[in-house]
């Protein structure tokens, strides 16, 4: 179970890595373009296209990595006034719901994804980019913090950390 424990950590670390790159990406693609209205009256009709897309994969590719990071908002004022027991049911009756409402999420955005593939569904945008390759980002965004969402139910039942050594509600499954 750690081994499965740690390649999802990892999976979900690759997410934030990719969300990384897409913020760098949607800034330089941003700086472009207020430099090219700036100084040359002109505008590139993707930008609007693609700065969607990237900011909805910074949004959601690294959100599995930042639920083991503790950085996702929580309620963390009622856990920390509640004892050990009744804050670790508590936080794994909120890590079910969230997974189960994620799962729900999840089925779905594949259904769109495969629906949007088969059907070679292309945006509005000037670039007619195909929908796949966005809603296949945001889909493996949200499958990652499913899988995230399931392992920090395993570490609490596990009476485990939920939350990375370091992170600020580290320990709070203890």
């Amino acid at each position: 179970m750690t081994r499965l424990l740690r390649a999802i950590d990892a999976a979900c670390a690759a997410g934030a890595g990719i969300a990384a790159i897409a913020a760098g990406l949607l800034a330089l693609l941003l700086i472009a373009e207020v430099l090219l209205t700036s100084f040359f009256a002109t505008s590139q009709p993707y930008v609007i296209e693609y700065a969607i897309f990237l900011q909805a994969a910074v949004l959601f590719a690294g959100s599995g990595w930042a639920l083991r990071q503790g950085a996702h908002i929580r309620v963390s004022v009622l856990l920390a006034a509640l004892p050990a027991g009744p804050r670790r049911v508590l936080d794994m009756a909120g890590t079910a719901f969230a997974l189960g409402i994620l799962g729900f999420a999840a089925w779905a955005l594949v259904q769109q994804w495969l629906r949007s593939l088969d059907l070679g569904s292309r945006s509005f945008y000037p670039m007619q980019t195909p929908l796949w390759i966005p809603q296949g980002v945001v889909t493996l965004g949200v499958c990652l913090l499913v899988l995230a969402f399931a392992a920090r139910l395993v570490r609490l039942l596990r009476n485990e950390a939920p939350d990375a050594a370091g992170a600020p509600g580290a320990g709070s499954g203890e």
